[in-house]
């Protein structure tokens, strides 16, 4: 089963950071590191990352 790209973790100091589990760090949009995060914030901003995600050409239809 393959692993998400991207999740959500909740830090110690309780804000949320979109994880890139491709890349094990904390994920990057518009130049903007995704932690210290509210709850709401990550999961739209997780939300918009999957999104863009699905609309990524595999590796398989980038050769073609």
């Amino acid at each position: 089963m393959q692993q998400d790209r991207y999740e959500l973790v909740l830090d110690p100091t309780d804000h949320w950071i979109v994880w890139d589990n491709m890349t094990g760090v904390p994920a990057v949009f518009a130049d903007q590191i995704l932690a210290g995060l509210t709850e709401s914030e990550a999961e739209a901003t997780l939300r918009v990352l999957v999104a863009i995600e699905r609309t990524r050409p595999t590796p398989a239809e980038d050769a073609a």
